[in-house]
């Protein structure tokens, strides 16, 4: 028999990295098949982990609150309660040590000098996690590192490691020399975690820690503070990216009067157990206006253009960490009343990190509303790939309006539409937002 290894899953299409918010179970016990093991934040949510293996829990490798990429080994079970697994384990993490260091790993640059080939060949290194077993790894012989300064003055000592501009700042306010630092809690990376209980002047000779060859040179540091990058964040900055690299995109912009749909909701909401936000009204128009116009209700995908079958609205709901999209199912087939409910439902999950894959996973047609801060006349939103389309949708501003040869005060709202010109052309964009245009300047028809 061998130890059963368990690895970090990928729990979303966009996770890269992973971190245990919590074990779920401890050392010794007995798991079974479905049983939720963990909780593990991903870039989108705090997702429960449900074993696929069973055995005995023989030991946990990623503590509560460290992180680890896809893949890292976290957990080590054997089937027998007495059963041997450290030499399955060893290899294991031999294995993954091996295979992070040719991910890694630069190609060398050539060196034309006489004496090139007199370079001393690589040694082993022994590395380990704390409590668990030792691992050889391979270091390959490097010339001595050249001090590395920033734009801030920051000397780092060593320019081939990867260390975060926090660990990078601790390591020079105790005189930490980064280059013999493990990166235990990534693999890759040097994060604070590393660094917290290495003592000060850790890895540096007497002469080095009074020298100031890794600390700030000859000035304080700057008035300012280092965060690390969330992992929502990376995933932002990845999809932002994403949608703004080589898609041609255009603009529509409409205004849309608002005070009958302001009417109608007060309405409504004087009536007992309804609670309908102008938000429920904008995604009930756009879902029947996707209906009318499926065209729109589509994604680019290279060679073909996937249409969707259903009509299912992500709406944009921003959280502490940053952004997320939760979806309205079929939304073109639901009431306002149902639509409110579902939205705020969603809403208060995401806000707890609590939605499940499929509540927030897929979409066909993005809403982004600011209107919620008045002092927002008019935006443009970022496409939510691979979608086709996405409305950001601003405050109420009063305007002045000849109305039967008076002037009269209207609330105006205005609406932009960015789409994706590959999937969809300007006529139909149009007549797309005028159908939206309709529906919320004659809002009975949200209501049949």
């Amino acid at each position: 028999m061998s130890a059963i290894i368990i690895k970090l899953p990928s729990l979303s299409p966009t996770m890269e990295i992973g971190t245990i918010a919590e074990w779920k179970v401890k050392e010794g016990d007995y798991i079974e098949g479905g049983q939720v093991i963990a909780s593990i934040a991903t870039d989108k949510s705090t997702v429960d982990y449900e074993s696929l293996d069973e055995g005995y829990l023989k030991k946990i490798l990623l503590g509560e609150g460290e992180e680890g990429p896809v893949g890292k080994i976290i957990a080590v079970f054997t089937e027998e309660e007495g059963e041997e697994y450290e030499a399955d384990l060893n290899a294991a993490l031999e294995k993954e040590a091996a295979e992070l260091a040719a991910a890694t790993e630069e190609p060398a640059e050539e060196d034309d000098s006489d004496d090139a080939d007199s370079k001393p060949a690589a040694k082993p290194a022994a590395s380990a996690t704390a409590g668990g077993p030792v691992v050889a790894s391979i270091v390959p012989a490097v010339d001595p590192p050249k001090e590395v300064a920033d734009p801030m003055g920051f000397v780092s000592g060593k320019g081939d490691y990867i260390a975060s501009p926090a660990a990078r700042k601790l390591a020079a306010e105790r005189k930490i020399n980064l280059a013999v630092v493990e990166p235990k809690t990534t693999g890759s990376r040097i994060v604070l975690n590393d660094l917290e209980d290495l003592p000060f002047g850790y890895g540096m000779s007497e002469a080095e820690k009074g020298s100031g060859l890794i600390g700030y040179v000859n000035r304080a540091p700057e008035p300012m503070t280092d965060v690390n990058l969330s992992q929502m964040r990376q995933a932002i900055t990845a999809r932002m990216i994403q949608a703004s690299a080589g898609v041609p995109v255009f603009y529509l912009t409409i205004a849309v009067e608002m005070d009958k749909l302001m009417e109608v909701r007060s309405q409504l909401n004087s009536m007992d157990n309804i609670k309908i936000s102008i938000n429920d009204f904008i995604v009930r128009a756009c879902a029947l206006a996707l209906r009318d116009y499926p065209d729109v209700n589509a994604a680019y995908q290279g060679d073909t253009i996937k249409k969707f079958n259903d009509v299912d609205i992500s709406v944009a709901v921003s959280i502490p960490d940053g952004l997320i999209t939760p979806i309205v199912r079929s939304a073109d087939t639901k009431g306002l009343v149902a639509i409110g409910k579902e939205v705020k439902s969603l809403v208060g999950k995401a806000r707890a990190n609590a939605l499940s894959l499929d509540e927030y996973q897929g979409g066909s047609f993005t809403i982004s509303n600011l209107g919620m801060f008045g002092a927002v006349d008019q935006f443009t939103a970022i496409l939510n790939p691979p979608q086709s389309a996405i409305l950001a949708v601003a405050g109420t501003s009063k305007q002045l309006k000849m109305v039967n040869g008076e002037v009269k005060e209207v609330g105006v709202c205005k609406m932009t539409l960015t789409a994706d010109h590959r999937t969809i052309d300007g006529a139909l964009a149009a007549e797309f937002m005028n159908a939206v245009k309709s529906y919320l300047e004659t809002p009975v028809k949200l209501i049949v």
